[in-house]
């Protein structure tokens, strides 16, 4: 075990300075370096500032804050991981977003819904849940929000999270338990599913 904890670890930390050789030779202008960070970042940053902005605004807001990382490198600290510091600063520029729109457009259907067609009960009923918890998550408020997204979705540690959103340790905590504590509340006053119902009427467990 222990040999295989220490392959894993050899393993990230190979990832990682890979990354930030990347990141250098992107910075000096390698166009090619450029893309592939984009091809491993782009993805998660988009999802993060998705659900900050909850518009189509998301994708030049996740570029931007791509291009602006490596235009300013210089600032980047080699020894700490790159993404917590991609999405601090995709986090910076959705707040900016976020303030010339002077404040948070009501949820709009998230991208979810359209995955609620017909089909069989069962599936409709998981994606129908899988709908409502995106619309429970965006109700959070805004640190409980982002620390739910970043521990649960983007799998960041404590630490990383700190370091993504600029607070203390103990606030990510803090965040992190009163947002759970939110979505376990609006999750037990969902009614049941028809899928479920119809489980429980059969004499099955739901």
């Amino acid at each position: 075990m222990g040999r295989s904890h220490g392959a894993e670890s050899g393993s990230d930390e190979e990832t990682r300075r890979a990354e930030i050789d990347l990141a250098r030779r992107a910075h000096r202008g390698d166009a090619a370096a450029f893309d592939e960070l984009v091809r491993r970042f782009h993805r998660a940053i988009h999802r993060f500032c998705w659900r900050m902005l909850r518009t189509a605004d998301a994708e030049d807001v996740a570029q931007d804050a791509l291009v602006r990382a490596f235009v300013h490198f210089e600032r980047f600290d080699p020894e700490r991981p790159l993404l917590p510091w991609l999405i601090a600063i995709s986090r910076r520029l959705c707040l900016d977003h976020l303030r010339r729109r002077r404040a948070m457009t009501r949820v709009d259907v998230t991208p979810l819904a359209p995955l609620l067609a017909a089909g069989p009960d069962r599936e409709a009923a998981a994606r129908e849940e899988l709908a409502r918890l995106d619309v429970a998550l965006a109700e959070l408020d805004e640190g409980p929000r982002e620390a739910v997204m970043l521990f649960h979705i983007e799998a960041l540690s404590y630490r990383d999270i700190a370091a993504a959103l600029e607070v203390p340790i103990g606030t990510v905590m803090t965040w992190l338990h009163r947002g759970r504590a939110q979505l376990k509340r609006a999750v037990e006053q969902w009614p049941l599913s028809r899928a479920a119902s119809g489980r429980a009427i059969e004499g099955e467990p739901t």
